[in-house]
């Protein structure tokens, strides 16, 4: 069966065995030509270079992935945080990606999540006309609340719609169906944040039990009601990508990434055609 893939990109830590150059050949080889970059891999690679390579296999990017942390220690390094990400902008825009996304840290040593969720704050306020300049946006994604103390305390899908409406252009919601399906309100929120607001939609599935806190499954192989959400998203006339991102030191990043590719290909094919009219 062949399906309409012009609307998927999987994320490149879907295959860490893959290097850039080898991501972008073999998505392009099996019909996908959409890459949500990462950051290690465009970084030892060459933004130049993985320009090029994209340009030669007609790829497109989904998103570039991820910004520096901002859980630090002093003000000094929070400075070189904010410069970091705003290389990590330009970079975003030289590749073509609409958004960066924003992976902001979970609590610091003071325990104060509260003030750390300020600084985060202070930071997306400080980038988001720098972004908006480069013509790339904040992707604000909101993580299971799981990950608050060490990746994100931007943990629900209303928090991050709220930090999208002070910030106005500069930002975006990036929900990740992995973090957003046990929340109540994502529903709602997907319909108040409306199409433009959302880049890109990111696919995997959840899985009982999960073993450690990398251990997504692939489409159709966990809990979460993937063909709901696509209906959710159908009614808001979402129509940018879908992107497979899979974080599995247990089971697919020990596989094959050509075998990889495929059943993502077979299980995401029917969540990703054209929006239903």
């Amino acid at each position: 069966m062949t399906f309409d893939l012009s609307r998927f990109a999987i994320n490149q830590i879907t295959t860490p065995a893959w290097s850039m150059a080898e991501a972008i050949e073999g998505y392009a080889r099996h019909g996908v030509h959409g890459i949500a970059v990462w950051r290690k891999y465009l970084e030892d690679f060459g933004v130049k270079q993985t320009r090029q390579a994209l340009r030669a296999h007609d790829m497109w990017v989904a998103s570039l992935c991820t910004s520096e942390w901002l859980n630090v220690e002093t003000s000094e390094a929070f400075r070189k945080a904010i410069d970091t990400n705003r290389r990590l902008l330009d970079h975003a825009a030289e590749i073509e990606a609409p958004c960066l996304m924003m992976v902001v840290g979970g609590v610091t040593r003071d325990k104060d999540l509260a003030a750390q969720r300020g600084r985060v704050r202070e930071a997306l306020f400080d980038l988001a006309p720098y972004a908006k300049e480069r013509g790339v946006r904040l992707g604000l994604e909101p993580l299971h609340p799981m990950y608050a103390g060490d990746r994100s305390v931007l943990n629900c899908i209303r928090q991050a719609n709220d930090l999208c409406d002070e910030l106005g252009d500069g930002a975006a919601l990036v929900p990740d169906v992995y973090h957003c399906w046990w929340d109540p309100e994502f529903e709602t929120e997907l319909k108040r944040a409306g199409a433009a607001r959302i880049p890109t939609f990111h696919y995997c599935d959840w899985l009982v039990p999960t073993r450690n806190l990398r251990d997504r499954g692939m489409v159709g192989d966990g809990v979460i009601d993937i063909p709901r959400i696509r209906r959710w998203l159908d009614e808001i006339a979402y129509d940018g990508p879908f992107e497979l991102e899979i974080f599995s030191e247990l089971d697919w990043w020990h596989r094959d990434p050509n075998e990889t590719v495929r059943v993502a290909i077979e299980r995401c094919g029917p969540l990703v055609g054209p929006r239903v009219s």
